[in-house]
């Protein structure tokens, strides 16, 4: 009897020890949005499986000299104005983001299933653009601007993640809201016609940079013509959603 239940502990204990090399074998998945790009924005990810229901990961992004997110959409919104129009077609941006992330696996099978993820991400961006307007002597001005910033901020995702088979998956970044600290970019940039500006062409433009609405931000003007500057503060915020990316688990 004891030498069964020596064993059955024997056995148990085998067992536990090769779910748990199982759990050390395999680990990394490394992984990329095939989503984003379609909207020249290229991110990849590594993953490292900490516990059965754990994970850390870090995101590289990247997007260079790419065209305005659902820019048909915005240019149909605002069809009717045809210097925001020239404005959207001619915005071009820059940015690089890094992002670090817990996963906490709900069902406790990483990296499989619904996790919550908590995260915190850092941006570098750069934005070019035309600034257009028609003086009263019904002159086009096409002054470029171009601003700069970093920001940092923090958020919880949510998503689910597949494996078909020992090795490919898809990850599924569901909705991942963030709040961050303060951004202050200045759009700064040289007017060629300044000289036929009259004072009351200078109160347009004024009017028109402070009159710009975006929710939590406020704009300024600092025009000391020939330079047109715009500053727009707020805070950073967003949100990561319908993300797909596609993992190689080894």
């Amino acid at each position: 009897m004891k030498k069964q239940v020596l064993i059955w502990m024997g056995s148990l204990l085998l067992c536990g020890a090769m779910a748990q090399a199982q759990l050390l074998v395999n680990r990394t998945l490394v992984k990329f949005n095939v989503s984003g790009a379609i909207f020249k924005n290229y991110t990849a990810q590594y993953e490292r499986i900490i516990s059965k229901n754990s994970s850390i990961t870090f995101s590289a992004g990247v997007s260079l000299n790419a065209p305005l997110p659902f820019k048909q959409a915005l240019m149909d919104r605002f069809s009717d104005n045809v210097d925001a129009v020239r404005a959207i077609n001619t915005t071009l941006f820059t940015k690089y983001v890094g992002t670090l992330e817990y996963r906490f696996y709900l069902a406790g099978h990483a990296p499989t299933g619904w996790y919550l993820a908590p995260f915190v991400r850092y941006i570098n961006m750069t934005i070019d653009q035309d600034y257009t307007y028609t003086d009263k002597k019904g002159v086009l001005h096409r002054p470029n601007l171009k601003a700069q910033f970093n920001a940092g901020g923090a958020g919880v995702l949510l998503g689910y993640q597949w494996m078909f088979g020992k090795r490919i998956g898809l990850d599924l970044w569901l909705l991942g809201p963030f709040y961050g600290t303060n951004v202050k970019a200045d759009f700064v940039g040289n007017d060629p016609l300044w000289q036929q500006l009259t004072a009351e062409d200078i109160q347009n433009i004024r009017r028109d940079i402070t009159s710009t609405k975006l929710p939590g931000y406020t704009a300024v003007d600092k025009i000391n013509l020939p330079t047109i500057e715009a500053v727009l503060e707020g805070p950073y915020y967003g949100v990561r959603a319908f993300g797909l990316a596609l993992s190689y688990r080894f």
